[in-house]
């Protein structure tokens, strides 16, 4: 598997997967009508802005020529000093085979190597297959909060790493 920053020209898998894992994810965990509404074409937007600013980093993992997944990240806006692990996403195909966990891994590298203390990521409660891989990879609970999608509400859980040399 090959990981490395994502280019302008990865942006369309990061946006069928983006949609399509949101869709499938979060049903029943937040509204219908929000999930209906996420469309590829708002996903490549979200995504190439997301890429346009230089403090926020996305990195796709490759097998060969294939999209596996990708992983994005930017500063804590709550947290002093702290990596924010803003979105994880891997293609059906390729769970359960340690693509999630090689994302994880190399986002929690640069944080380390970029000298932030901590990293944290935020997820929908009831999403317990990604909970249970950030605690698995050392990540702890730091808070319950009540957050929102594009007008829906959610119960959701911020998860933190406190070490990171766990990724050196």
């Amino acid at each position: 598997m090959d990981i490395r920053f994502a280019e302008t020209t990865d942006l369309q898998q990061i946006a069928d997967v983006y949609i399509n894992n949101h869709r499938s994810t979060y049903q029943g965990l937040l509204s219908d009508d929000y999930l209906k509404g996420l469309t590829v074409d708002y996903g490549v937007q979200k995504w190439k802005q997301y890429m346009q600013d230089s403090k926020r980093k996305i990195w796709a993992a490759f097998e060969g020529t294939s999209f596996l997944g990708f992983v994005a990240g930017m500063e804590d806006s709550e947290l002093e000093n702290t990596w924010y692990l803003d979105s994880l996403h891997v293609v059906p195909s390729a769970r359960g085979k340690g693509v999630g966990t090689g994302l994880i891994r190399t986002i929690g590298r640069y944080a380390l190597e970029n000298g932030y203390a901590k990293m944290s990521i935020c997820i929908v409660r009831g999403n317990d297959t990604a909970g249970s891989l950030y605690r698995k990879l050392g990540a702890r609970h730091l808070k319950y909060f009540e957050d929102e999608f594009g007008g829906t509400k959610s119960n959701s859980e911020k998860l933190i790493w406190e070490d990171l040399d766990i990724f050196a």
